[in-house]
C-alpha cells in the first residue's frame, strides 16, 4: 500500500461504506482494496500532520489500515467507517509521538498544498499585489494562531475544518460527548477571533 498524491481529498463518508463492510463481513475481504483507496489519500495527510516525515507516515497510514482490516469484521458501525478509521489512525500517531518522548502533540501544516479553515475570516481571494501581500501575512498569522490554541481545542479545531467531520463523529474520534465537543469548538473560534483581531472584519469578531 503507498500513498499518492494529496489533490483530492474524499468525503468523511461514502453512501456505500456500509455495503462494502457488509461484504467484507460476509466473506469478500476483496472489497477492503475500494475502502483503501477511497480513504489512503486523506489518512496519509492526516498522519502527515503530526508525523511530517514521509517513510515514518507511510508506516503509520499502513499500520492504520492493517489494523482497520483486522479489525473490520467485529465493527459494528455504530460510527462511520472513516471516524473508526480516523481514531485507529490518531491513537496510532501518538503511540509514536509518546515513543519519540514528545510531550505535545503538535500539528504541522505545510507551507503549500493545505488549505487553511477560512470560516469566519476575510476572503483572502484578490488579484490586487498588494491585497495578496495582506493575505499571505493573514495566513501566517492564522497558522501561528491555530498553534496556540490548547491541544484539544487545536484537535477539534481541525477535526472540524480541515478534515469535515461532524460534530458526532468528532466525538466519537476523541471520546467525548457532543456537548464537550461544542464547547472546545467554542473556545478555539473564540481563541482564534482574539489571536486575529487586527485582521478581522467588525462583523466576524
Amino acid at each position: 500500500m503507498q500513498s499518492q498524491s494529496h489533490d483530492s481529498i474524499p468525503p468523511a463518508c461514502n453512501n456505500d461504506d456500509a455495503q462494502l463492510i457488509e461484504q467484507f463481513q460476509q466473506g469478500d475481504t476483496e472489497v477492503f482494496d475500494t475502502l483503501f483507496t477511497r480513504y489512503q489519500k486523506r489518512t496519509y495527510r492526516l498522519v502527515q500532520r503530526f508525523v511530517p516525515n514521509h517513510e515514518d507516515a507511510l508506516d503509520i497510514t499502513q499500520d492504520a489500515f492493517i489494523r482497520a482490516y483486522q479489525g473490520l469484521g467485529d465493527f459494528k458501525g455504530q460510527c462511520q467507517f472513516y471516524s473508526w478509521l480516523y481514531r485507529i489512525t490518531f491513537n496510532l500517531c501518538i503511540d509514536f509521538l509518546r515513543k519519540k518522548a514528545r510531550s505535545e502533540v503538535m500539528v504541522y501544516e505545510s507551507e503549500e498544498g493545505d488549505e487553511l479553515p477560512m470560516a469566519n475570516f476575510p476572503d483572502l481571494r484578490s488579484d490586487s499585489p498588494a491585497k495578496a501581500a495582506e493575505n499571505k501575512e493573514l495566513r501566517v498569522q492564522i497558522r501561528k494562531a491555530i498553534r496556540q490554541l490548547p491541544p484539544k481545542q487545536r484537535q477539534i479545531f481541525i477535526l472540524r475544518h480541515w478534515d469535515g467531520l461532524s460534530l458526532k463523529d468528532i466525538a466519537a474520534v476523541v471520546g467525548r460527548s457532543d456537548g464537550t465537543v461544542k464547547a472546545h469548538l467554542f473556545h478555539a473560534h473564540r481563541n482564534l477571533r482574539k489571536h486575529l483581531k487586527s485582521y478581522l472584519k467588525e462583523s466576524d469578531v
